[in-house]
């Protein structure tokens, strides 16, 4: 965790000294691509570690409300970040946002990035992994796919981090550009959505954690993929109307994104409790990182299939929706349920 936190740090805030494509011309869109890939490995290393080292550390009873507590940082984290943003936009005004505001951006990033690494350096190891250290280090990648049955938990964590993060690009990270389409909200109102319907998933997250905890990881996951594949055509039909303006589009926006991001909560217990102590972190890691690869692609297959002026975009988007919580469903059908485990009762 140390390397990942430290890596995180630096290569976000390198990222704010690349050059502009007005100097160095299609090299600059290679180079933030060449670094995000990079920023994309330190933060995925970090999720396995992190929340493998809290899931250990936590009585069983309670790794849903505290797996959702790790998991809210990065709703906490995505708050921040448009808060700066609008701040940074009123710093820099114009196309002085263009010019120098967005290196700031990557700048300050760095500063979690150390108070992390602070707290991680302060940070004992799970006495759980301390006890299969010496085991542990013989365990290799080579290992872990030899094995069947953890193959299979390694398939069915991808199955659901892959139609989460197929979920969360179709709402959340497609919200401010959806609803700029012909100026139905200029900024900085379609900013206003995007917080309040990140804060009202964080709710969702903590209700499913604090849930799971009660009646099971697989419950809440069928539940709340039940209910986000009921509502996901009407929302985005609502949401694509415009009726009832900022309003109509703060609450319909808050509501699918409760609905379809809101199990994010139980992810950190349902993934950690598939796995051995010896291989809890790569397991997690593939799973989660695995999922995130493939499912980030939502929003550029759905605009391959249809644009915005279609009259059939909200069907499309909601459907495209529907998949994504398809993958969740049938990961949580297929998966058996680990609600209270003991994680040192989990063999290789």
């Amino acid at each position: 965790m140390t390397i990942t936190l430290l890596g995180l740090g630096l290569i976000t805030f390198a990222t704010g000294f690349l050059p502009v494509y007005a100097i160095v011309g299609i090299a600059a869109p290679l180079l933030l691509f060449f670094f995000r890939i990079i920023t994309g490995i330190f933060a995925g290393g970090e999720y396995g570690n992190g929340s493998s080292i809290l899931m250990e550390s936590v009585k069983g009873k309670k790794r849903g409300i505290w797996g959702a507590a790790i998991q809210s940082g990065y709703p906490l984290g995505y708050t921040l970040a448009a808060v700066i943003f609008l701040y940074l936009h009123y710093v820099f005004p114009g196309t002085g946002f263009t010019i120098t505001g967005w290196r700031w951006m990557f700048w300050i990033g760095i500063v979690p990035a150390v108070i992390g690494l602070v707290i991680r350096l302060k940070m004992p190891e799970s006495a759980m992994w301390l006890e299969t250290k010496n085991k542990a280090k013989q365990v290799t990648v080579g290992t872990l796919f030899k094995n069947k049955r953890l193959v299979y938990e390694i398939i069915m964590g991808i199955l659901a981090m892959t139609g989460i993060a197929w979920v969360y690009g179709l709402t959340l990270g497609f919200f401010p550009t959806v609803l700029s389409v012909n100026d139905f909200l200029k900024f900085p109102y379609f900013i206003y959505v995007v917080i309040t319907a990140i804060l009202v998933s964080l709710i969702g997250y903590v209700l499913s954690g604090y849930l799971s905890d009660i009646i099971g990881r697989r419950t809440i996951m069928i539940i709340f993929s039940v209910l986000a594949i009921i509502a996901a055509i009407p929302m985005t039909f609502l949401i694509m109307r415009h009726d009832l303006g900022f309003t109509g589009s703060l609450i319909f926006a808050s509501v699918i994104a409760f609905l379809t991001t809101g199990i994010y909560g139980v992810i950190p217990a349902f993934l950690s409790e598939k796995y051995p102590t010896e291989v809890r972190s790569t397991g997690t890691g593939l799973g989660f990182n695995g999922g995130f690869i493939l499912g980030n692609w939502s929003t550029v297959f759905l605009l391959l299939i249809v644009s915005f002026a279609a009259a059939t975009f909200y069907e499309w988007w909601g459907i495209f929706v529907i998949i994504g919580e398809l993958f969740i469903l049938v990961s949580a059908l297929l998966s058996r349920e680990t609600r209270g485990a003991n994680l040192s009762d989990i063999k290789l």
